[in-house]
Formats: structure tokens, sequence, C-alpha cells
């Protein structure tokens, strides 16, 4: 049992030290400074009530409090007593909260966190070197900037003694078959003998059933178990013409006799991808993967789920986040719809730093960090059939990445590792795909390195791919026109079938504003207009494609870009001239579209409590299936308007509560419309009993 503590907090910026007793102001968690603001805040604190649901058995489970994403660093104080402290944004941050709260109890949470510099950048040393802050990705290596952050959902979750964790599903289209694997811990006094029990289903219906795993486990202790079985007629997961957007569930649950006394569920698709010589396949069609290099940083389920369809409109078929793994939603967003992501880059910041620059102790101390995040940010995201390939091109140096290419391979067998290639950097045997960019060096580097690996006896032979170029020349051309490129490069993307070249990642598709770094790209903007509009619950109104926090006019990059995700009536974007190119483009090499995406949205309801005719601030309205739905139950914390935003990730019968108050609804898909808007949502009311 979990529950959700997103929506309105306070923040103070302040040093450390005591906390602040002024200075408060009402934000929206998740948030963050932005890392271009010209004097972002080098510390600040973050405070909420938190809130223990007076049905939790705390004796059955320990209360552990899920902080996400604090960038970079943190210090958490409950009742003003410091309980933990973490380091870095890519670390998972778990507190065990047992004997620290009570069952019904309320109590005062704040955070710290600072931006990582200097005493703050490491546990275990006082100072580093600029250059190894930058490795560790606690800076921005374009500028140095550091910024300051809850970026992640915030969770509070009643945690079994007895559990399943980490369960991963492999699936294999050329040899039919499935095979699932989880940890089974034993946090009780007891040793525990008993089975876990499989099921695949989908919509509340059984679609497979797997074999139980029989198994006994010491206290303190954890086991694996695992079991691989046929599986002749899943539907394929992908966009025409590689299948279809549909996802599964795999339900395991723990059980001696007829007690059960964990479940988990998780979510996948049915697909492989795999090399076979040259050719890069996915479900055993050839792989063009054609796309931008980056999305905006926004991670707003609406905002995605539009902005992904528009994306595919201009036949844009993947996309990369390149300098941070995202939080959750982006992957979720992209199974649903059927796109394809890379997943990137563990180990930012190495490729801007000479290794030579750092000391001994700091390049083992960036390397020990990047596999801690390659290890945590795998296992977290593995069951994902969005992401395609594992890319570790940033790691420039054998010593970043042979060690994460050996990580990737040890973690995730359903996936493609590419890494730019070059034999003093990685082993062959270790590399699936081959990145042949070379950012900012021009088409000749381009070729030469395509060239370099097809010619080269020394290179095996590999699917190659161009996964990051700048092809548009200068920025002052009409959205009528074709926008102009680069001399040699327009002969170079129609040769690209030709070379069985698959396929290429740009700049600019996905209308990002590049000021202060390259060049802005015109006509990717929409008008510079500023509603004012409210999204349902817990979104507040926020007009700017940054959601987390105000900027400055001179806020490179983020301020000027408007994008429109705040207004319902109105596109996410208008087609644009690199809109229109990218679409024919793709026509002309595929001799086809990319292919539809999913054409609903899965459900969601905001459930308002009242009581005597008012909201009630910060209720606790949990869900459950009532259908057999694979769903776990859990609960949001209604904001101060009294209303809770849920996301169900299959349409049925649930039952919404508060307190003793229950009702049933059935919760249903809606279709991506254009203009989107906020229709699809169902709205419920729970009627508390009088005071």
């Amino acid at each position: 049992m979990e529950i959700l503590l997103n929506g309105v907090w306070e923040f103070a910026p302040a040093p450390d030290g005591s906390p602040p007793k002024a200075g408060w102001e009402p934000i929206r968690v998740p948030h963050r400074s932005r890392e271009f603001e010209d004097n972002p805040p080098g510390s600040g604190w973050y405070r909420t009530k938190l809130q223990v649901p007076l049905d939790w058995n705390l004796e059955a489970g320990r209360i552990v409090l899920d902080l996400g994403r604090v960038r970079h660093f943190g210090r958490a104080w409950l009742d003003g007593q410091v309980v933990g402290e973490h380091y870095h944004l890519r670390r998972s941050w778990h507190l065990d909260l047992e004997g620290r709260v009570l069952a019904g109890g309320t109590h005062e949470l704040m955070v710290y966190t600072h931006n990582c510099s200097g005493a703050y950048a490491h546990p275990y040393v006082k100072k580093l070197s600029e250059e190894a802050e930058k490795a560790l990705d606690t800076r921005f290596w374009y500028t140095s900037a550091a910024t300051v952050g809850m970026e992640g959902d915030v969770r509070l979750r009643l945690e079994p003694h007895l559990c399943i964790v980490d369960p991963y599903v492999v699936t294999s289209v050329r040899e039919q078959s499935i095979r699932v694997e989880a940890l089974v811990r034993n946090w009780s006094a007891a040793p525990f003998s008993g089975r876990v029990d499989w099921q695949v289903k989908r919509q509340g219906q059984s679609e497979l059933e797997i074999p139980s795993c029989a198994l006994a486990v010491e206290p303190g202790e954890q086991q694996k178990v695992e079991v691989e079985v046929p599986w002749s007629d899943p539907v394929l997961w992908g966009r025409p013409p590689y299948g279809e957007p549909v996802l599964y569930f795999l339900e395991a649950t723990l059980a001696a006799g007829r007690q059960i006394y964990h479940r988990e569920i998780v979510r996948f698709g049915f697909r492989e991808i795999w090399a076979q010589g040259e050719d890069l396949l996915l479900n055993g069609e050839k792989l063009i993967p054609w796309g931008d290099h980056t999305v905006p940083y926004v991670y707003e389920r609406q905002w995605l789920t539009r902005k992904l369809v528009d994306m595919a409109a201009a036949n844009i078929s993947i996309l990369e986040h390149h300098r941070y793994d995202p939080p959750s939603v982006f992957y979720e967003v992209a199974d649903e719809l059927g796109c394809f992501v890379v997943g990137a880059n563990f180990c930012v910041g190495t490729g801007q730093v000479i290794p030579e620059d750092l000391d001994g102790a700091e390049k083992q101390l960036v390397m020990e960090n990047h596999l801690a995040v390659a290890d945590e940010w795998i296992r977290r995201v593995r069951n994902h059939p969005s992401i395609l390939f594992w890319d570790i091109t940033d790691a420039r140096e054998p010593g970043f990445c042979v060690p994460l290419l050996r990580k990737v391979k040890e973690l995730d067998r359903t996936r493609i590792a590419e890494v730019t290639f070059d034999p003093e950097v990685a082993s062959p045997e270790l590399v699936d795909l081959i990145d042949c960019y070379r950012l900012f060096s021009g088409l000749d580097a381009i070729e030469g390195a395509i060239e370099k690996v097809r010619s080269d006896p020394r290179y095996p032979v590999k699917p190659v791919r161009v996964g990051e170029a700048g092809i548009f020349e200068g920025a002052d051309w009409d959205s009528a026109q074709a926008p102009p490129l680069q001399e040699g490069w327009w002969e170079f993307l129609l040769s690209l079938a030709e070379r069985n070249v698959h396929g290429l990642q740009t700049f600019h598709l996905a209308d990002m504003d590049y000021r202060g770094l390259t060049r802005q790209i015109p006509n990717n903007l929409v008008d510079p207009v500023h509603p004012q509009v409210s999204w349902p619950s817990q979104s507040g109104a926020d007009a700017r494609i940054d959601p987390f926090s105000a900027g400055t006019p001179d806020a490179w990059g983020k301020h000027a870009l408007y994008l429109n995700w705040c207004d319902p009536a109105e596109p996410v974007s208008r087609p644009t001239a690199t809109y229109r190119w990218s679409q024919d483009l793709f026509r002309r090499l595929a001799g086809r579209d990319v292919g539809p995406l999913a054409q609903e949205r899965i459900p969601e309801v905001i459930v308002a409590v009242v009581q005597g005719g008012q909201r009630v601030a910060g209720a606790q309205v949990f869900v459950e299936a009532a259908a057999g739905q694979s769903v776990k139950a859990f609960g949001v914390q209604a904001d101060a308007q009294g209303t809770s935003w849920f996301t169900l990730p299959e349409p049925g019968l649930f039952r919404f509560s508060c307190g003793t108050t229950r009702l049933e609804i059935e919760v249903q898909c809606a279709p991506i419309a254009a203009p989107a808007g906020y229709d699809h949502i169902q709205r419920l009311q729970l009627e508390l009993p009088g005071v």
C-alpha cells in the first residue's frame, strides 16, 4: 500500500543549518530551479505535513518514505530531527521511518537541498575539482550551473516484511517464450517457506499461466526465483509494421498455503530487438529509427501524450531524453502510445571531461557512481518496452565505457548496447549497435566514421546509425520554405537506405530553442503568449514550458520556449517547416509513414472529497480494482481544493474510498483528440459523513 504525496508544498531559499523561520512560499512538487537562470538558488528547504493513514498496520511491515529525485544533495528532517542524508539526483532515496511515525499521526517533513557543489558533492570527500563535479553530473557540463529541486514523485508506503522486489520480464520473439524472475526478501524474524505464483493478465483476463516457484528464505536474506515458458501467440508490442502498443501485466504473488503475503505487478510489452549482421531488427522487421535527439524537459502526462502524437505525425519514430534519466511518466507514456526511446545516458559528464583532468581518487569515485546509477536505472526501467537501446556514447574513455557496457549486458538481455565505436574505447563483443555521430564535427567526420567501420577489418560487422547530428544551415528561413541544409546533407540523407544506415537523429525537430548553444531555429516556436489556464488538480496555473519553477527573462532556452502545453483549446505545437520536411523525408527513405500510435488514453479520474458541503483539503483517497484488474491499491493525498487525480493503467470497475465512504465506478479509455482538452477525465465526488 502506498500514497502519493505530490502537490502543494512550501519552499524557502535558505542556507544550511537550522530551518528558516520566514520566507516560505507555496510551490508544486515535483519542483526544481532552472539550470539556466542567472542566479539560481544554491540551496533551499521544502516542507509539508506527512499524514500516516489510520488503518495502516505498522506491525505488518515498515513505513518507507520514497523521496524520489532530489537535486542533488538532500537532508531530511522529521518533526525537527534529521532522519537521513542523500547524494546525487539519479540515486534513489528511501528512508525507513519505522519507529518514527504512528498510524493516524501527522508529522512535519522538511527536506534541505543543495546544488551539490563543494562539500555537498560527495559523502566521502570534502572537496572535488570542478571537472569531477561535472563528471558526476552535479554541475551542468555546458555552463557549470548547478540547481536544486525535488524532481520526482514523493510516496509513503507500507512495505511488508515478506515481499517480492525487482520483477523482470524477458520476452523472445525468436524463441516464442517468456521468462520471468524476481527476488523475494524476508525482513521478518522467522524463516519463510512458500511459493511465488505467476500470471500474465490483460484487462482483468488471464492470458498466460506460468508454473509456481517454491522457495524457502531465512530471516534477513533474499532468494531469486525464475521460470521460462513458451508463449506462441502474444500480441507483439510496437507500432505498425512492428506490432501494436499492447501492454500486458505480470502478477507475482508470494503465498504459503492459502495465505497471500505480497503481490507485485509489472507492466510490459512482448517484443524483441536484435542485430543480424548489418541489420537492426525489431520483432523481425528492419528498424529505421528516424527521430529527434532530445525532447524538452517537460514530464507532464498530458503534455507528453499530446506532444509525442504531434511528433509521430512528423514521422519521428524515436526519441532521446539525452541528459537525465527522466521520471517514469516519460517511459510510461511512450509504452502506452508505441513510441521508441533511446536510453541515454548513465555517464553524462564523462564525455565532456578529459580523464587526465581527474586524479586517481576522483576517477574511482566517478566510475563507482556511474556503475551505481546504471544499476539502479536499468533495474527501475528495464520492463518498459519503449526503450530499445542503451546508449553509452558519451563514455569516450575505456575506463568508463567498458565497465558500463558490461553492466548493461549483466542486467538487461532484452536490448541493444550502443556506443560510438572505437577499438580503443570498447571491446567489439560488447557492442551491438555502432553510433557514427561526431557532434559538431560536420558531415565529413560522420561519413568518415561510417566508412571506417565498414572497411576496417578490425571492426566487426554491426549495424550502424547516426545518433546525433546538426544538419541545418543558418537560422533565417520562412515557415513555408524547406529548411536549408548544410552542404552535402541532402544527398547523404537520401543515401541512408542504400548505405544500410539505420536512421538518424537530428536536432530541432522537437521545437527546441537552442539559443546561446548553437543557433536559434525560427518558425519552431508558437507566438509568445501567456495564457492563464488551470489544469485539473495539483497542477496549478502555469504557462511555461518548464513546469517546475519561475524563470527570469534571461533564462537560456527555457523562458523563450513558447510551446503550448497548458491550453487545452490549442494544439501543442503548430506544424513547422522542419515538421513537414521530416514527414516527407521519412516517406522517401522508408516508402511509408512510421505507423500510427495508440489511439486512446489510459483512464484518468479526478476525485473530489466533500464533507458538510465543503471540500476536504489533504484528504487521503484510495483506489483498488473491483473486477480483477492488475492494479495494486494505492492512494493520492488530495490538494488544497480537496481533489485527487488518479491515473489507472487499464479500464474496468474500480473502487474509490476515503475513510468509510466508498464508491465503485466503471472507468474507461478515451480517444486521443486534437485539440486535446480534458474531457477524457472522469470525475467522482465522495461525500463524507458529517462531523
